[in-house]
């Protein structure tokens, strides 16, 4: 707990108000195109090409046709 002026609020609050204020930036800007959300698509859609389970999956699906 932590005492803001006068008042006891908990890391928690602090935490989650903090996130949804970073939040609430991000939506109303043109941050929203470059969010976290965007990042991890794009390195999957970078990792992709090294992926070996879907032409092991191609192999076995023509075998059994």
């Amino acid at each position: 707990m932590l005492t803001i002026l006068g008042i006891k609020v908990s890391v928690e609050t602090l935490v989650f108000f903090g996130l949804f204020i970073a939040s609430e930036v991000v939506g109303s800007s043109k941050l929203k195109s470059n969010g976290v959300v965007q990042l991890l698509l794009t390195g999957i859609n970078a990792i992709k090409p090294y992926r070996k389970e879907d032409d092991k999956l191609q192999k076995l699906k023509d075998v059994f046709k």
